[in-house]
């Protein structure tokens, strides 16, 4: 007999990914985003990138929603329409902004955009991706300062691929760990997950596939792009990594604060 376990879907969940250029921010979102869609969760994608034209969410996702202007007051409008359409239609959304000067940290220079949709019910989780490098917080460090941009569902995630070859993960994030500003985070209700390595993650991505596209064998090609599908080794890794490591660091994020699923389970109760 099958059934079908759903959660409610009333509350809408704003993920937020922030962070110092370079350190895997679309990474993490396009591996959430493709876990979440596995799993028939609704949600907008937010590109709200401008820079980064080579990997974006867009190239992977073809859903997602994008600017039509480059200028970041144009953009920082733009962010206002997608919060008001959120709160107003109650549909959960993921948002990439980039790094450096973005038009988020522009807006919450205006107005306290944490603390204005979560009065209008929705569930802002802000989530930090670092390296190794201890600077790497500093994004964190600045948006803490004197409450600018914060929420008690604050998680910071500790990205593996950026360890150096010969180093433990725990070893590279020891430093990390007992930064003052992560403490911080962690007293105020925050979570810290790892970010599994991929080492061939590059090889999907240049392809432009998804994770289930590159186990399924499926290769790249174009009239500027002719890319054979990933070899033998290199699917052992992703099917690991997709059905094994990566769910492991979804358990460690709180249900609610993403976007609702709805699952299927098989139940082989007695008739």
């Amino acid at each position: 007999m099958q059934m079908v376990k759903e959660r409610s879907m009333d509350t809408p969940v704003i993920i937020m990914v922030l962070g110092r250029q370079r350190v895997g921010k679309t990474s993490f979102l396009n591996a959430v985003a493709q876990y979440l869609t596995a799993r028939r969760a609704e949600f907008e994608i937010w590109d709200g990138d401008q820079q980064n034209t080579s990997y974006n969410l867009s190239l992977f996702h073809r859903g997602a929603l994008r600017s039509s202007e480059a200028d970041p007051e144009e953009v920082k409008v733009w962010l206002e329409q997608r919060f008001s359409s959120v709160i107003e239609n109650r549909t959960s959304a993921i948002l990439d902004i980039g790094g450096g000067d973005t038009p988020l940290g522009r807006l919450v220079q205006d107005v306290p955009v944490a603390e204005t949709l979560e009065g209008a019910g929705v569930r802002v989780v802000l989530v930090h991706v670092v390296g190794p490098e201890t600077a790497d917080l500093d994004y964190l460090g600045r948006f803490s300062a004197g409450d600018l941009f914060v929420s008690r569902r604050t998680l910071v995630v500790l990205n593996a691929g950026l360890v150096l070859s010969g180093r433990s993960v725990k070893g590279a994030f020891s430093q990390t760990m007992e930064h003052p500003t992560l403490r911080a985070v962690l007293r105020n209700g925050g979570k810290i997950v790892e970010m599994p390595r991929l080492a061939c993650m590059s090889e999907v991505t240049d392809r432009g596939l998804s994770f289930e596209d590159a186990l399924a064998g499926a290769g790249a090609g174009t009239s500027a792009n002719d890319l054979a599908p990933l070899n033998l080794f290199d699917k052992a890794r992703v099917r690991k990594w997709w059905h094994q490591e990566l769910p492991k660091m979804f358990r460690d994020i709180p249900a609610d604060w993403l976007p609702a699923e709805r699952e299927s389970q098989t139940s082989d109760a007695a008739e």
